[in-house]
């Protein structure tokens, strides 16, 4: 789940509005927090959040507030996971940049938004989606939390459930135990150094897309590769093969180099899972865990 970091500058002059929808936004990180422990809210890195009005701020909000929302903001802002927004593609609403969109958008997630205005009291928030590397813009529209009543919904609920973190508490965990949790999935043995040097944070994601890759290849392993079927899956350019091919060059256990050219995304860094949709006999090769290879759009 994202914060709609746009949600809160809306403008607004009545304290009373104010303090219910601050009270409101919170309800929800309770909620969450409640029955799925381990999700956090995901927060543009460098973004700070503020009120509007100059003579009500945060700081005044939180200095009158009882000890319980003191402590659900604090918390909420000291575990929530800083990320380096998608460099390749910006949802806009009304045009205007929508960060938390543009991750929920490309994830398959969801917006928590505070509700200062009416604006952002929408169950789907629409934009366009621009992608730097296609040049082209199409609709988007995006889930939105705005009350805690929506946790109830089938939607959100499945996002929420498949944040956990299989759980799996390390990398080091995760390299020993691949073979029980994915055994339909091989790994280049340079994936556990790409491994060492990831921090923590992105490690229920990286499992959430490795199980996904395992899920797929048992239902459907048999036949052609159907991109379509995962999440956000692409290919690099030819004109970025062509160029970065001894990037995308790996190992396997074997000795055997393989190209990788097909990729999942997650959130923060910008990272990138590549590997090999079908690998040898049964199985698929995932072949780098890390940040973002270069490519011709962005070559550093």
């Amino acid at each position: 789940m994202y914060l709609n970091e746009r949600s809160w500058e809306a403008s607004q002059e009545d304290p009373y509005v104010i303090d219910n929808a601050v009270k409101r936004f919170l309800d929800i990180y309770a909620a969450v927090k409640r029955v799925y422990p381990e999700c956090e809210i995901y927060i543009p890195e460098g973004e700070v959040i503020y009120l509007r009005p100059g003579d009500y701020s945060l700081g005044k909000w939180l200095a009158s507030a009882d000890i319980e929302y003191r402590r659900l903001y604090s918390l909420f802002w000291q575990r929530g996971i800083r990320y380096h927004p998608e460099d390749e593609y910006e949802m806009s609403c009304d045009g205007e940049p929508l960060k938390g969109g543009t991750e929920a958008c490309l994830n398959d997630s969801f917006m928590v938004s505070i509700c200062l205005d009416g604006k952002w009291g929408k169950e789907v928030i629409e934009g366009e989606l621009y992608s730097l590397a296609d040049d082209e813009e199409r609709e988007a529209r995006v889930k939105n939390v705005f009350c805690k009543e929506q946790l109830e919904c089938d939607y959100v609920k499945e996002v929420l459930r498949s944040r956990g973190n299989l759980n799996v508490w390390s990398y080091e965990e995760l390299w020993k135990r691949r073979g029980e949790l994915f055994p339909h999935l091989s790994f280049c043995p340079s994936v556990e150094n790409d491994l060492d040097s990831l921090e923590k944070v992105y490690l229920a994601q990286i499992l959430r897309k490795l199980a996904e890759l395992e899920c797929y290849y048992v239902e459907h392993g048999n036949g052609r590769f159907q991109p379509e079927l995962l999440t956000k899956t692409t290919m690099e350019s030819k004109a970025t093969m062509e160029k970065y091919e001894v990037w995308h060059t790996f190992t396997d256990e074997g000795g055997e180099a393989y190209v990788a050219s097909w990729h999942m995304r997650f959130t923060g860094i910008p990272g990138r899972i590549f590997f090999i949709p079908q690998y040898k006999e049964v199985g698929m090769l995932v072949c780098y865990i890390g940040r973002k290879l270069p490519n011709v759009t962005y070559p550093t």
